[in-house]
């Protein structure tokens, strides 16, 4: 059933040819959705926005022991799957003869990979086996992420960073970019990510798609405050983030107590999230003397997150880590001015500094930076004209850039180019081996579990919050329009 919603959203959509892709593979790195996860939610977002136009959508993925029958999609296949040991929760699929069958039995027409996992050689292998054209979503900036598997002291260690950094990195980059010309495209979420694997040798299309912000969740009503009494409208900092090293928290600590704290005395800083270094941020406003006024109320599920953007009066982020950046959209579509580091990928390519939000390059003096971040987020709390100036913008532009209909219609664009893509290689006898996927998904995936063995386990989601399944917001929508 189409619901009455569509029509106040999304034009009819030109599908690559009537009735193709009919079965739709979305390779994804959970089933269940246990934390909060910027590209499972796109995975969400995709799912029910093709399902609901007729198409038959698989969600493909790691067993996960702990998964109810409501939070699993109608339609999936669970794979074989060990832990993650440093976050739990997490699973790492791996291949075997009862998933494999399960996967073939399917009949995809087309396979999408969105997944940082080598569960993208699944598709690499339908694709040899069965010719079935594979996109692969790119979800992963190697260089920013490399670190959260390892314990603080080889953290630390110069030695450790320029193994990886000099030799590690380059070298799964080199294969991601082998992995992806053995498909049919690769989706990239920024321009400068286009150029990024262009440069790494990736030689099939390339196209950037950016993803949409969710109407159902981002257009509701602000509801009822959320944030600490002691936050002060119109000195709230906000920042929505998975506390994890990559994401800069620390960094983002040391500014505001040393540049914005102090000039501000009213401001106050929300960090909403969890992770694992949770407690190690804590710690950090502690050390700087900031705890009184720093607030971390924990994960939301993504339909309360709502609430704390439309609540809040700046939105900061200091991650050089994001492929894109959902939650700088999400603060954006819903009016809030942002001030970020310039990155050159995700955040850089939504926000429009000067209009809706200001972009700070991150160096190379570091320290000179964070002094002019601070100024900029102190600007903006003295001119409250400016920020709704900023606010209109932003839900302008976040809306041009974002919009589902757009987002879905560029996916049409893609299979039709990876349809096209198969037909003029794979039946011209540039099949990849058929076992060759096989053996490096289960051994680059192995390795993975091996090395989530040198940190501690950590806390994820502390509260135990939970996550909306993946047919939630469509019953909501359902549920609604009957009443």
């Amino acid at each position: 059933m189409r619901l009455p919603y569509r029509s106040r959203h999304l034009q009819p959509l030109s599908p690559p040819d009537q009735g193709w892709p009919r079965r739709i593979g979305l390779l994804n790195d959970y089933v269940r959705i246990p934390y909060a996860n910027g590209s499972s939610f796109a995975s969400q977002f995709l799912f029910r926005e093709f399902s609901e136009r007729g198409h038959e959508v698989t969600i493909v993925g790691p067993n996960d022991p702990a998964a109810l029958p409501d939070e699993l999609p109608p339609r999936h296949v669970m794979l074989a799957a060990g832990a993650l040991r440093t976050h739990p929760g997490v699973r790492v699929p791996l291949p075997s003869p009862k998933g494999l069958r399960e996967v073939r039995a399917q009949k995809f027409d087309l396979v999408l990979g969105q997944a940082g996992s080598e569960l993208i050689d699944l598709g690499i292998w339908l694709r040899a086996t069965r010719g079935v054209p594979f996109l692969a979503v790119n979800t992963i900036h190697l260089p920013s992420v490399y670190n959260v598997v390892l314990p603080d002291q080889l953290n630390r260690s110069p030695h450790v960073r320029k193994l990886f950094e000099g030799g590690i990195i380059p070298w799964l980059e080199r294969h991601s970019a082998e992995v992806y010309n053995q498909g049919d495209g690769l989706i990239v979420l920024s321009k400068g990510l286009e150029q990024y694997w262009r440069e790494r040798g990736v030689r099939v299309p390339i196209h950037v798609i950016p993803r949409s912000v969710e109407p159902k969740i981002f257009d509701a009503p602000a509801g009822a405050d959320p944030f600490d009494p002691r936050a002060k409208a119109g000195q709230r900092l906000l920042c929505v983030c998975r506390h994890t090293r990559e994401k800069g928290v620390t960094r983002l600590l040391e500014i505001f107590a040393r540049w914005i704290a102090p000039e501000a005395p009213d401001a106050t800083l929300t960090l909403v999230g969890d992770g694992p270094d949770h407690d190690a941020f804590r710690a950090d406003a502690e050390r700087l003397g900031v705890a009184d006024r720093v607030f971390f109320p924990g994960e939301h599920a993504v339909t309360d997150i709502v609430r704390f953007y439309k609540h809040a009066d700046v939105f900061l982020y200091t991650s050089l880590s994001e492929t894109y950046g959902q939650v700088i959209s999400e603060a954006l579509w819903c009016g809030l001015p942002t001030v970020a580091l310039e990155d050159g990928m995700g955040v850089s390519h939504q926000i429009d500094s000067g209009s809706d939000g200001v972009l700070v390059p991150p160096g190379p003096d570091e320290n000179n930076a964070n002094w002019r971040f601070g100024g900029e987020v102190v600007s903006l709390l003295r001119q409250p004209a400016k920020r709704r100036a900023f606010a209109a913008n932003a839900r302008k532009n976040a809306r041009l850039r974002s919009d589902p209909t757009r987002c879905v219609q560029r996916y049409y664009e893609a299979f039709a180019d990876a349809r096209k893509h198969r037909d003029q290689t794979w039946g011209m006898g540039m099949r990849s081996s058929t076992m060759s996927p096989l053996v490096r998904w289960a051994s680059i995936n192995a390795a993975v579990i091996g090395v989530g063995l040198m940190r501690a386990p950590s806390v994820v989601n502390r509260h135990g919050r939970k996550q909306p399944s993946w047919t939630a917001l469509t019953k909501r929508a359902e549920s609604e329009a009957a009443e």
